[in-house]
């Protein structure tokens, strides 16, 4: 039993043991650092902890190591002082790093000197070493020895960086660092490479780079000639010309390399240090080893080429081998001639080709308007480059050019991962096949009209990026429709910079997996409600817009859509009032959950044009918008007083007018029923008056009728023709009256046609029963009225002309009244 017991409690715990050895086990092994990073610091900190892994000291004051600094640090990896003041390295300065492997003492003051013999004897495990930007150039104007017999100890050394000096000599005891792998140059100064100068490194370098020698180098053939394994090639910002680059391939011909990088190896700056012109043509004999080496990515870029031979500069013994070529900031045609077909060719045979950049070629300068005039269908066969099925991403952006256009056609079932073609001023067309799909767009600074009427590019039914900026969107005429329904898939789109001030409705109807909407750089008021038909809306960016506030709809939506998924809006540099029109808004600023740009603090214009910020007026909110309440009480009042005055004024107004308003209105109303009937008046009224009469009528009723009533009267001593018969004129001039006025005096029994007159009126008063007599008596009692008007004394309208002044006015609107009222059965007025 005793035994059983003791068997069982070794048994737990032994497997307690082993349990706290594997809980133990991952600290242990796990990396422990120190960063002392931009700490002021002027010396190694002392009594570091021995567990250190890696130790970084960048960005401090220290100027000295001293031997035995890092005695106890047996385990460290890795050691990094870059940017200090380092000047001296004391002979056991790395004493103890039994272990590192990266040591890195760039951006500092060390001179060749300090790398003495013993300096690297105790970090024989070194592989990485960063000894880049310390020499002083000023002092190595002759030959530069580098001290071989210091950097002969690390034998395992991989990567190697350090300054090169004008005229360096390498010693033989670098041969010793027979692991070297990666050796680089990048604080550059040399003047001089001859076929000697890297004689004296290993053969196992592959990866050489050589970067930003500003000045003009001078390089010979065999430079090379020690790196017969090299895979990548990086001399770029290199001035040694383009002419020098070609030829240095010399002894890689017919190898295999990952990288040749001749990015600005030509500057218009050492052109007067050089017999080589900054203009250059690249031709047969320049490629005679590059087209023979199976290279992955070729860079040209950036070398101010402006043309290359037929059969040149894109033609390779193995196109298949190469992945990506850069031919962008130069000056040469492909769309031209022999170019053109090099070109054609060149994408037919590169069927492993991924990348394609050919930008910044400013050929020429179009109008855009240009772009309208070709029609894709004319284009010609020979014209047509067809990309590779294998193309991922394309960059032709900035290409200037005239000419005849060419169609660049992405073939069928090829997935593109980047079209970049921004601010493309030319008369080419693109096409994409049936099966192929674009991820990421980038049409910036193309006019909208050529986006959406010459470029085939769509439907691009899985396009995840848009970006169309510069592209005066404004214009398009497509804006007033869905522009977007061939990109139902988008999440990114950016339309900033397109001067909108608003957007169709349902524009982004068909957009469901939009997320991020750039709409930045515009002219928006107010935020479009077109964003609404976005459901899963992430990001809106209205930034440097013309936005005053965000209404109580927009806070309510934007809350929501927070809900669902989280939602991001930038305000910054737009026009917002800190008023109190906007104290909603304030407060909706302080208090949502919203992610806003800059903290949720915008500049904001109080209404007497003082500039604070939306946190300042949150902060003092009961201060800034105390007076808003009782501003809104007397609005309130003011407006009920005016509504008051509005409509007492338009009462009296209507009172004081009222004869007018309903003269206006018979009017309308008579004119309409005239053209019912097809009646047709020449005259308002007919004026019969007996002989004397002339006088009251033209000085006293043809002002008042023709002159300020506007109507239009018969006057016989005006109207009646000369030579016809009296009786005739009366009868017609009747029967084209509206109405007849007779002025009856004393005199009227004693006018020979004052009975005619009466006759005809009383027939076309039966004939048409629109038309009113009306009888003026003037110094005459009502009992010497003529019995010829006693059978129409039921229809006639009498008015006894006032002899006293102030009852004129009476007179007058009773003859108004019955000219323009057309009232049946009108009886005598006496207006007295």
């Amino acid at each position: 039993m005793m035994h059983t017991v003791l068997g069982l409690v070794c048994t737990v715990v032994y497997w307690l043991c082993v349990l706290v050895a594997a809980t133990t086990k991952g600290p242990v092994n796990k990396r422990v650092t120190a960063n002392y990073t931009n700490k002021s610091l002027t010396e190694v900190p002392k009594n570091l902890s021995v567990h250190i892994n890696v130790l970084i000291l960048d960005q401090n004051e220290i100027q000295i190591i001293e031997n035995g600094t890092f005695k106890n640090l047996s385990v460290l990896i890795k050691l990094t002082i870059n940017n200090n003041k380092l000047v001296i390295l004391q002979p056991s300065a790395f004493d103890g790093l039994d272990s590192l492997q990266t040591l890195e003492l760039a951006g500092n003051k060390l001179n060749l000197s300090v790398f003495t013999p013993t300096l690297f004897r105790f970090i024989v495990t070194l592989r990485v070493l960063n000894v880049s930007r310390n020499i002083n150039f000023s002092d190595h104007t002759n030959l530069t020895h580098y001290p071989d017999k210091a950097f002969a100890t690390l034998i395992n050394l991989e990567d190697l960086s350090i300054d090169l000096a004008p005229f360096p000599i390498f010693g033989q005891e670098f041969k010793k660092m027979g692991n070297l792998r990666r050796l680089e140059f990048s604080r550059c100064q040399v003047r001089d490479i001859n076929n000697s100068t890297f004689s004296n490194f290993n053969s196992s370098v592959k990866y050489l780079y050589l970067w930003k020698c500003r000045h003009f180098v001078k390089v010979e053939n065999g430079t090379l000639e020690p790196f017969p394994h090299l895979k990548v090639l990086d001399i770029s910002n290199t001035y040694m010309h383009p002419i020098q680059a070609f030829y240095l391939l010399k002894p890689l011909a017919n190898s295999s390399m990952e990288i040749i990088n001749f990015n600005h190896v030509n500057d218009e700056s050492i052109i007067t240090n050089s017999t080589y012109r900054y203009e250059v043509i690249i031709t047969k004999d320049l490629m005679q080893y590059l087209k023979t080496i199976c290279v992955e990515a070729i860079d040209v870029s950036n070398n101010n080429i402006i043309d290359f031979e037929n059969g040149s500069l894109l033609t390779f013994d193995r196109p298949e081998c190469l992945f990506e070529i850069s031919l962008s900031k130069n000056r040469f045609s492909v769309f031209n001639g022999h170019q053109l077909n090099n070109t054609i060719q060149f994408f037919a045979s590169t069927s492993n080709l991924w990348k394609f950049e050919y930008s910044y070629i400013p050929l020429s300068f179009i109008n855009v308007t240009e772009h309208l005039d070709f029609n894709m269908s004319s284009i010609p066969n020979d014209r047509v480059i067809t990309l590779p099925s294998s193309i991922k991403d394309v960059e032709m952006s900035h290409i200037f050019r005239t000419g005849e256009p060419v169609l660049w056609v992405i073939p069928e079932n090829t997935s593109v991962r980047s079209f970049d073609v921004s601010f493309c001023q030319t008369v080419d067309q693109g096409k994409i096949l049936a099966g192929s799909e674009i991820d990421y767009m980038d049409v910036t600074g193309i006019d909208s009209r050529v986006i959406f009427d010459t470029l085939h590019l769509h439907p691009l039914s899985n396009l995840r990026t848009l970006i169309i900026e510069h592209a005066n969107l404004y214009i398009t005429s497509k804006m007033q429709n869905n522009i977007f329904t061939f990109i139902p898939r988008t999440e990114t789109l950016d339309i900033s910079h397109n001067f909108l001030w608003e957007l169709n409705l349902n524009i982004f109807e068909h957009m469901t997996k939009l997320t991020y909407l750039n709409l930045s750089n515009n002219l928006f008021r107010q935020i479009p409600l077109a964003i609404t038909k976005i459901p899963n809306l992430k990001k809106l960016d209205m930034t440097n817009n013309l936005l005053t506030n965000i209404n109580i709809s927009f806070q309510t939506y934007f809350k929501q859509l927070n809900e669902n998924h989280g939602f991001t809006l930038n305000l910054d540099n737009n026009a917002l009032a800190c008023d109190c029109t906007n104290t909603d808004f304030i407060q909706w600023l302080d208090k949502t959950n919203v992610t806003l740009d800059a903290n949720g603090t915008y500049k904001c214009i109080l209404k007497n044009s003082t500039e604070i910020n939306t946190h300042h007026a949150a902060l003092y909110f009961n201060d800034l918008y105390a007076g808003c309440n009782s501003k809104l009480w007397l609005k309130a009042v003011l407006g009920v007083f005016v509504a008051f005055i509005v409509i007492f004024f338009s009462f009296m107004l209507v009172y004081s007018f009222r004869w007018r308003i309903s003269f206006y209105l018979y009017k309308r109303f008579r004119n309409m029923l005239e053209k019912g009937i097809a009646v047709n008046f020449k005259y308002d009224v007919f004026v019969f008056y007996p002989e004397g009469g002339l006088s009251w009528v033209k000085y006293v009723l043809i002002p008042k009728l023709e002159r300020k009533w506007g109507l239009q009267m018969c006057i016989p001593d005006r109207d009646f023709s000369v030579g016809k018969p009296i009786a005739d004129e009366i009868a017609d001039n009747i029967e084209q009256s509206r109405h007849i006025i007779f002025l009856v005096t004393s005199s009227f029994k004693l006018d020979l046609w004052g009975e005619y007159a009466i006759e005809r009126a009383k027939y076309h008063h039966f004939s048409q029963n629109l038309q009113k007599i009306i009888v003026i008596t003037k110094d005459l009692e009502t009992e010497e009225i003529p019995h010829e008007l006693s059978a129409l004394w039921k229809d006639i309208a009498l008015i006894e002309w006032p002899m006293n002044e102030k009852d004129l006015e009476n007179t007058w609107n009773k003859l108004k009244l019955w000219l323009f009222l057309n009232q049946p059965n009108l009886c005598l007025a006496k207006l007295n």
